[in-house]
């Protein structure tokens, strides 16, 4: 199966989950990153808003912003992600792909590599830490400098729903691999990655 297909097919699964099962997804996930050492040591966390039965990250973005940290969601004006901060009061637009972004000056956004944990959202992932995204390679783009140098910063972790991930995914040669994979079910670490 193409990585077309197998978008198309997961993007459809994940569409059909209902409301209880999206939020009880999401507090499941929610209690597995918060846990985590890496989430633990982050001060800057970049995270979204979930759309079309993504995995949402609501939950954990309560935790986060009450536990004193910063978190900073993506803008999209761009052919890379830029970062930009967020707190429950923030004045919010629709950007071109009609997603919700923070209303800030260009000024106030962060570059990737000022993160500390970056977590993305992905339709198709696998055991192997390996990502089909939507197909805009915003995150790929963005984050090219952690496969041509020894940078280990921002740890990255792709969130999901369990029932996206398949047997095998055969990256492509620009694809940027994730640290970790966290679901609602299990942790997935890349081998011979050790973050802290």
């Amino acid at each position: 199966m193409s990585n077309d297909e197998l978008r198309q097919r997961h993007r459809k699964r994940r569409a059909e989950l209902d409301r209880a099962a999206l939020a009880n997804a999401a507090a499941a996930l929610s209690e597995r990153l918060t846990a985590l050492p890496e989430y633990q040591q982050a001060g800057r966390i970049a995270a979204y808003f979930a759309v079309n039965g993504e995995i949402g990250l609501e939950p954990l973005i309560e935790q986060a912003l009450s536990a004193g940290k910063e978190v900073y969601l993506p803008n999209l004006e761009r052919q890379s992600l830029r970062f930009s901060p967020y707190f429950p009061s923030q004045k919010m637009r629709v950007n071109r792909y009609r997603l919700p972004e923070p209303d800030v000056d260009e000024s106030e956004m962060l570059a990737p590599a000022a993160l500390d944990l970056v977590l993305a959202p992905l339709v198709v992932f696998d055991a192997a830490c390996n990502r089909i995204g939507m197909g805009g390679g915003f995150y790929d783009r963005s984050f090219s400098f952690r496969k041509n140098r020894a940078a280990d910063k921002p740890v990255l972790i792709g969130v999901a729903h369990e029932l996206q991930r398949v047997e095998r995914i055969v990256p492509e040669d620009w694809d940027v691999r994730l640290d970790m994979v966290v679901t609602d079910r299990a942790i997935y670490r890349r081998a011979g990655r050790q973050v802290s």
